[in-house]
């Protein structure tokens, strides 16, 4: 019940906070992929990007989906850029392997990787085909994955004068989240609250954020990465918590188009190029949760990513 409370609490602290506005700049010769693009903030992104007239590649389970997101987008009266759908399930690696081999057979450069695809709170506690947690390995352990495979279509993107982008879409529940190393080598040990890992996932998110981009800066790959916290926002997200039974309480938060435009900005802005490895709220550099900048911590996590991903190293596609 304590952290219950406390995301309550934090939720209501974050809603004082602005909204952002944001120029939609034309990115013709840019290639995107959105995975979580077929709803919510993700179908948002989508829409702004395609706006910038780009080449967006909508990532989601189901693509009549993906395909109905992007008829939506074009009766709204959008007409630039390029859209596409392939099946990603993030629930899975190895759905996650078939959608990079995919891309990487059809594209050989991408530009921006949007790592948005979430689950929060399940009211059942479920573990994915590969063991795992839901929300750890929708919400991180995935993106870990997708991340590294896709880094040889990433890093020939980037450009010293215009980086690749990595986008973790994290929470500001990372402020209350927590790493529990020994939940996460054996989920079946013991019952945690569901909101307890949904903060222990986002925060993995920050902390391999700072993680990625300092091991990018060392073998002087040209790609950013960035964590962005999209604010309190009217999605299906809530569907299964207490908060979708009131819906007086939603009144004030973010639409997902408000949400998004956070989101757009760490993938477009030319305010924060060569700035890798921050965190983002509101469109503006935030602090991080002190855990996330304890190295140890990080490179325990990292290593232990890897192990459970069944990579021997991170760069071994490169």
């Amino acid at each position: 019940m304590k952290q219950n409370f406390l995301y309550y609490i934090i939720i209501m602290f974050v809603l004082f906070c602005s909204y952002s506005f944001l120029d939609l700049l034309p990115k013709p010769n840019r290639i995107a992929i959105v995975t979580g693009g077929s709803r919510g903030i993700g179908a948002e992104v989508v829409k702004q990007l395609l706006q910038c007239d780009m080449e967006v590649i909508i990532a989601c389970r189901v693509i009549s989906a993906g395909e109905n997101i992007i008829l939506q987008i074009r009766e709204s009266g959008v007409t630039s850029g390029r859209a596409k759908v392939y099946k990603l399930d993030n629930s899975s690696l190895e759905s996650v392997k078939k959608f990079a081999k995919q891309i990487k057979a059809d594209y050989d450069k991408i530009h921006i990787l949007i790592n948005n695809a979430a689950v929060m709170f399940p009211t059942t506690r479920k573990k994915t085909e590969d063991g795992y947690e839901k929300q750890w390995m929708v919400n991180y352990l995935s993106h870990f994955l997708l991340t590294s495979l896709l880094l040889p279509v990433l890093k020939t993107g980037g450009r010293p004068e215009e980086c690749s982008r990595i986008v973790n879409v994290t929470s500001c529940a990372h402020d209350v989240g927590t790493i529990n190393f020994d939940y996460i080598n054996n989920f079946n040990k013991e019952i945690v609250c569901r909101h307890t890992l949904y903060g222990q996932s986002k925060l993995a998110q920050t902390m391999s954020t700072i993680t990625l981009q300092k091991l990018f800066k060392d073998r002087s790959l040209n790609i950013l990465v960035y964590a962005v916290h999209p604010g309190i926002v009217k999605t299906d997200l809530f569907k299964e918590t207490i908060l979708a039974w009131n819906k007086w309480i939603m009144t004030g938060w973010k639409t997902a188009h408000q949400g998004a435009i956070p989101v757009t900005y760490a993938t477009i802005s030319k305010d924060i190029e060569r700035k890798g490895g921050v965190y983002i709220s509101n469109c503006k550099e935030m602090t991080v949760p002190s855990l996330a900048l304890e190295e140890e911590v990080r490179e325990r996590l990292f290593e232990l990513s890897l192990k459970q991903i069944h990579l021997e190293n991170f760069f071994q596609y490169l």
